[in-house]
């Protein structure tokens, strides 16, 4: 086809020639596209603000021999009150940035995801919205339909039930949590490990959770199925402590599974 319609939420942008821009967009249609916006740099032209990053837009594209082109864009949602609020904003720009690391996984969920995303920044809009626990179940919600996410209720080396007496500590290569009974002594790690270059778990890189931590990630794991986020919850001191320390374990996770850090957590842990 020639022509086609979708309906995307940008993630980002480039500049290409003297005027224009490349959009990278997660459509409801396609999971992740790219798109030139012809003129998009010009303040006076039409598409200056559709071309923003986390604005929705219904879009007609030409297709083209080595990037589409987009004819004709109707904007749907801007989030205008993400943008009076830094840390909101920069939570919104690591989603797109998430989103934008992991579509290649997302494209057969990709109306499903889209939904998702589009719910997401509309709930982080609201000041009742709690924006650091959006962002774990959103990360939890992504980890789930990748297939990636982490194993909280068995150690992963004894496969015995975690729980809040015998959680011990997170280990990222690993995929999950382990017991105490096994970080303490050591065992070896199953065979299928060592191909991975470890021969026992102390040489592995952990961190040590507390038992309000771990309940903070399993929490956010369980609901993730759901498709779901419900950040509008009140949290006490030492479960903000205890989110705020979660965030970090999901991080190092993700950039593990990334293969790289993601540039926008620098900025937010800077706000934070």
């Amino acid at each position: 086809m020639k022509t086609y319609l979708v309906t995307a939420i940008n993630l980002s942008n480039y500049a290409i020639g003297e005027s224009d821009k490349v959009l990278v967009m997660f459509s409801k249609e396609h999971g992740l596209l790219k798109a030139v916006a012809k003129g998009a740099r010009s303040t006076k032209a039409k598409m200056a603000g559709k071309s923003e990053a986390l604005c929705v837009n219904k879009l007609l594209i030409n297709k083209g021999k080595t990037l589409d082109t987009i004819s004709q864009a109707e904007s749907i949602e801007t989030f205008p009150k993400l943008r009076t609020d830094l840390k909101r904003l920069t939570t919104g720009f690591y989603l797109a940035e998430l989103t934008q690391a992991f579509a290649e996984g997302l494209e057969s969920e990709c109306d499903e995801y889209f939904e998702f995303l589009n719910k997401a920044l509309k709930l982080l809009e609201d000041k009742d919205t709690d924006a650091t626990l959006l962002r774990l179940q959103v990360e939890m919600c992504l980890l789930n339909i990748l297939g990636l996410k982490p194993e909280l209720t068995v150690c992963v080396n004894c496969r015995q039930l975690i729980t809040e007496y015998s959680i011990e500590a997170f280990l990222s290569q690993l995929g999950g949590v382990g017991c105490k009974s096994c970080m303490q002594s050591a065992q070896s790690l199953p065979k299928i490990r060592e191909a991975e270059g470890f021969e026992n778990i102390a040489q592995m890189k952990r961190v040590y959770l507390s038992p309000m931590v771990w309940k903070t990630l399993v929490m956010a794991l369980t609901n993730s199925d759901k498709l779901d986020p419900n950040p509008r919850i009140i949290l006490s001191e030492a479960q903000q402590k205890a989110l705020a320390f979660a965030v970090k374990i999901s991080k190092r996770y993700l950039e593990d599974r990334a293969g790289k850090p993601f540039k926008t957590l620098s900025l937010l842990d800077s706000i934070t």
